[in-house]
């Protein structure tokens, strides 16, 4: 029997709070499927990745960055990690100085009403977590919204690290256990890429 690995993709933490059961279909069923909303963050994403390094003033950025984090067993990949110049910040050896570090995520659209997906805001946490442990530093964290070509710095409370803690308990559950949650109440399913293939009820195709 294949031993369980407990380790657990950044994008697992967006898929699963966005939707479990979806989630669950992706990771234990191997389903999948895209729309054209899965599209558009796909090229957003490729032209996020095109250049994998570019500095410029002081400023370093380095696309499609590996990073995880043993003691939360995160791992995954960031769209963008800036190091910008800055005597007071921690060394990076490779770059022969002292840097500020910030982590910057796509996003395609801004959020309504400025209120920020938990999903995304807990992604982007699990980014943090690796990139603080690695660098030893406090990395600003950003969503970088193609719509509008605006950043919005993200602030986070020890609530957040609690949350994501736990989710990460139900994402491991999950995996381990083989099982595909129910469809919530409350799901939002209209725009889901998965739509067809778990046939939610009429209720929940909101």
């Amino acid at each position: 029997m294949k031993e369980f690995d407990d380790s657990v993709d950044l994008r697992s933490i967006q898929q699963y709070l966005y939707c479990p059961h979806r989630f669950g279909l992706m990771e234990n069923n191997c389903s999948w499927a895209e729309n054209v909303f899965v599209n558009r963050g796909n090229l957003a994403h490729e032209r996020v990745t095109e250049g994998k390094y570019s500095a410029s003033r002081g400023t370093i950025q380095e696309r499609s960055v590996r990073v995880f984090q043993d003691e939360w067993g995160l791992f995954g990949v960031l769209d963008c990690l800036e190091l910008k110049k800055d005597k007071n910040g921690v060394e990076i050896p490779i770059y022969s100085g002292k840097y500020t570090v910030s982590i910057v995520e796509y996003k395609v659209t801004a959020p309504k009403n400025n209120q920020i997906r938990i999903e995304d805001r807990m992604q982007l946490l699990g980014q943090k977590i690796c990139v603080d442990s690695l660098f030893s530093c406090h990395a600003d964290t950003y969503f970088y919204y193609h719509d509008t070509r605006r950043r919005e710095k993200i602030e986070f409370s020890e609530e957040d690290y609690s949350f994501l803690k736990q989710t990460l308990t139900e994402i491991r559950e999950i995996k381990q256990k083989g099982i595909i949650p129910p469809i919530r109440n409350d799901q939002y399913c209209s725009g889901c890429s998965m739509k067809d293939i778990c046939l939610p009820p009429k209720r929940s195709q909101r």
